[in-house]
């Protein structure tokens, strides 16, 4: 007699996050650029587009996108409608800030819902230079997802790439690295992986979209989104194609209403 056996940890999910079967798999820490000191420090979740991507890498599946990318939904500049070549080209490349994490007080964090994302409206872009004033060419390796806005004659960026390249970790709990012996070590600690990726909010980001549209004492941040993409180099520069998000993290709202203060954002993502 054939016997059929379905094996999955849905349960095991459940127990990790009641609110919904997306898990959640980094470790976000957030501080004073300046000062070090830890603002928030709390866990992000992989969301149902960040789950297709994730999914298919593994075992070599073709996409076939349901999610909407930011590129369409918000109309970035250069955007393309073709296969990446070569495929495995996308990846993590990029981040996301907005304000649709929480309510006016900092106590007020929503749940992340695993069927969603930062809504298109409620990105805040980390530069919104005037049309006659573009970042400079040297910025143009940071910051990405650009758009013109001809009424209010301003030039958005609306993402940036990681301060550092990413950095892949395996070390027992106590943060000893592992080595070729860890199968028969004697040690009963946990062991982690993941890779550790770094994010600057400068004084320079974020505050003039504020200051153009709802004035310097609106300016706030609350959910990060770590971002999928490829690129394609279009007249020098690299536009990316196809983002959408891998991740998303809601946390205590964040002023920037200081012209001064700069963050930082530690990023471990778990496997």
């Amino acid at each position: 007699m054939e016997k059929t056996l379905f094996l999955n940890d849905r349960e095991k999910n459940k127990k990790q996050d009641s609110a919904s079967i997306g898990y959640k798999k980094g470790v976000v820490e957030i501080r004073d650029a300046d000062t070090g000191e830890v603002l928030f420090k709390g866990t992000n979740k992989v969301v149902i587009a960040g789950a297709a991507f994730t999914a298919t890498k593994h075992f070599d599946i073709a996409r076939d996108e349901i999610t909407p990318s930011y590129n369409d939904v918000l109309g970035l500049e250069n955007t393309v409608h073709e296969v990446p070549d070569p495929l495995d080209i996308e990846k993590c490349y990029l981040f996301s800030v907005g304000i649709d994490g929480g309510g006016a007080e900092p106590s007020q964090i929503y749940p992340v819902k695993y069927a969603g994302w930062c809504a298109p409206e409620h990105l805040v872009p980390f530069r919104y230079q005037p049309a006659s004033q573009d970042i400079p060419e040297s910025l143009r390796d940071t910051y990405f997802g650009r758009k013109t806005y001809d009424l209010q004659e301003r030039i958005a960026y609306y993402f940036k790439a990681f301060d550092t390249e990413p950095v892949k970790k395996q070390q027992w709990v106590d943060g000893t690295p592992i080595n070729a012996e860890i199968y028969d070590s004697q040690k009963t600690d946990e062991v982690e992986t993941y890779i550790e990726l770094r994010l600057k909010i400068t004084k320079e980001d974020c505050r003039e979209f504020f200051t153009c549209t709802t004035g310097i004492n609106s300016a706030k941040i609350n959910t990060l989104s770590l971002l999928t993409a490829w690129p394609k180099e279009i007249d020098g520069h690299i536009y990316y194609q196809d983002i959408r998000p891998l991740t998303k993290l809601n946390f205590p709202l964040e002023s920037l209403i200081d012209l001064t203060k700069s963050i930082e954002i530690i990023y471990h993502l778990y496997y």
